[in-house]
């Protein structure tokens, strides 16, 4: 019977002291229930005005804090990161190098039956804020030698959709001697609302030659296969003191509806219908002045991605 008495005095005892230990902790500090509320949702910061959360708490492997003038200000200083951490965020981030291809020939012929091989080439490589843009075009017409444009630019990512360009072009018409000229090149390229591709450049070189050029076109898609695109391509010349200067203002225009079959992502055949307006060449002591040019073109190609 003693024995049960000590031990009940005993209990008695402990359960006294621990309830007044819990009134004593619940005037210091407020509890918070574990079983239904988060890590995150713990992290309040008791502030005049109310509640925010705790970055620190959040990211603990990006911040520090630091409790100034006694605990009114928060200093959140960001944590050095170690450069495996800081590669694998840029990989996760656009920060990966990736290269990409195009390749189109294309045998256009006009209303009178002459026909052109062009082909175009563009390839990019880079990472989507940083990339080296290259695009060559040639252009041959029956009984001509070819002409054609080489542009090597930097390209800048400055806004979603949206980059900067600068660099320079090499241009040659084989037809004419003396005819190659070396621009500089500045300019947009990007998706414009609606979904319009968009590419618009400013040209300046030698023998006081000033000129732009702007392409806007459309994927429209008919099936999953089939897609149509409608495209405009302008070229401006501003001023040309050059042997074969072509004639200043809308030096040419076209405007058509390329629609491509997809057999793969990397195979479209396409034909191309187009409208186009050329206004002639000055006359200087190398070349005789010619008259603008305008009619229907009609073609067949292949391009290729990779």
């Amino acid at each position: 019977m003693q024995i049960t008495n000590n031990l009940f005095s005993k209990t008695t005892l402990m359960i006294a002291l621990f309830g007044l230990s819990n009134l004593t902790f619940a005037k210091n500090e407020t509890p918070v229930q574990d079983s239904n509320i988060t890590k995150n949702m713990k992290i309040l910061l008791q502030e005049s005005g109310g509640l925010k959360y705790s970055l620190q708490e959040r990211y603990p492997e990006y911040y520090s804090m630091e409790n100034a003038n006694g605990g009114d200000n928060i200093i959140l200083t960001a944590r050095k990161r170690s450069d495996g951490s800081h590669d694998d965020h840029l990989k996760e981030h656009g920060g990966q190098i990736y290269q990409v291809t195009k390749l189109e020939n294309a045998w256009i012929v006009d209303e009178d039956g002459k026909g052109t091989l062009g082909t175009k080439f563009e390839t990019l490589i880079g990472t989507d804020e940083n990339r080296l843009f290259i695009e060559a075009n040639s252009e041959k017409s029956e009984s001509n030698d070819p002409k054609y444009a080489v542009s090597a630019l930097y390209s800048r990512n400055v806004a979603p959709f949206w980059d900067v360009q600068a660099g320079v072009r090499y241009s040659e018409d084989k037809n004419n001697s003396s005819s190659d000229r070396v621009d500089g090149v500045i300019g947009i390229l990007g998706l414009a609302p609606y979904f319009f591709e968009t590419q618009a450049y400013l040209y300046g070189g030698e023998n006081n030659f000033w000129g732009a050029s702007f392409e806007l076109e459309r994927d429209l898609l008919l099936t999953q296969k089939l897609i149509t695109q409608p495209y405009i391509e302008a070229d401006v010349i501003f001023s040309d003191d050059s042997n074969y200067a072509a004639k200043s203002g809308l030096s040419e225009l076209k405007t058509g509806i390329k629609t491509r079959y997809e057999i793969t992502k990397r195979f479209k055949p396409f034909i191309d219908i187009a409208y186009q307006y050329e206004k002639g060449q000055q006359d200087t002591f190398m070349q005789e002045a010619t008259n603008s040019e305008k009619g229907w073109k009609y073609g067949a190609g292949i391009e290729f991605v990779f």
